[in-house]
């Protein structure tokens, strides 16, 4: 029986409780991130509060000051180590599976199966990965930490793919950089009008529809060639 796949939230409380080294963690410090991860996924990092976290956590509001100096502290000690050991391989396992079984697929094939998962991806674990994206912006620790590791693999990944098309012939010999820009420009287009700029007007074709919209575009232009 095929099982369902953990979220990133249930992953990262997994991840949380395979951390048995008492030098790596403390039970507390183990507790403390639990409920962290819980309130950031449920309320966001800036309307979860240290007294919340302790509740939640069930310690004192000042255990949570004897571990971490601030509630930044407490961000950085989940999300930071937790994308380096953990969401890398979480948000990449599926990508580089598409990119192995589809290699020999065309382009516009590979990129609208790269999108309908990445788009899923996001969907299922809405709130966590938006305290990530949105946490990336205000921390330069979790931004580095994020471009060292998931950017930097899905570009080498992306790379390797469009430069065997461009060998084949099947795509233009433009740099590599170029295309790449607006693989990830179109990608990103597609999950931020769905879920932030206008999700109203986008709501009036389904996820396919704006996908296969997309990757027309991205592969054709939009000037009419006939």
């Amino acid at each position: 029986m095929k099982m369902n796949k953990p979220s990133f939230e249930e992953g990262l409380l997994q991840y949380v409780e395979e951390l048995k080294d008492e030098s790596e963690m403390t039970e507390k410090q183990k507790n403390i991130l639990r409920a962290s991860i819980k309130l950031f996924a449920e309320k966001g990092f800036h309307a979860s509060s240290t007294a919340e976290i302790a509740k939640e956590a069930g310690v004192a509001e000042g255990t949570i000051f004897r571990h971490y100096k601030s509630k930044k502290d407490i961000l950085l000690a989940v999300v930071a180590p937790v994308l380096v050991k953990f969401a890398a391989p979480f948000i990449l396992k599926e990508v580089r599976e598409i990119f192995k079984e589809q290699a020999e697929k065309p382009f516009e094939e590979v990129v609208t199966e790269l999108f309908r998962n990445r788009l899923n991806l996001i969907l299922k674990n809405e709130k966590t990965i938006r305290i990530v994206m949105q946490e990336a912006f205000f921390h330069d620790e979790i931004r580095e930490a994020l471009i060292a590791t998931v950017f930097k693999d899905a570009k080498e990944l992306v790379h390797k793919l469009i430069e065997a098309k461009m060998d084949s012939g099947e795509l233009r010999p433009l740099p590599t950089q170029a295309v790449f820009r607006a693989v990830l420009h179109s990608m990103i287009g597609i999950v931020m009008f769905r879920q932030v700029l206008d999700p109203e007007e986008f709501g009036k074709y389904s996820d396919e529809e704006q996908i296969a919209f997309s990757v027309d575009i991205l592969m054709n232009g939009i000037a009419n060639r006939k």
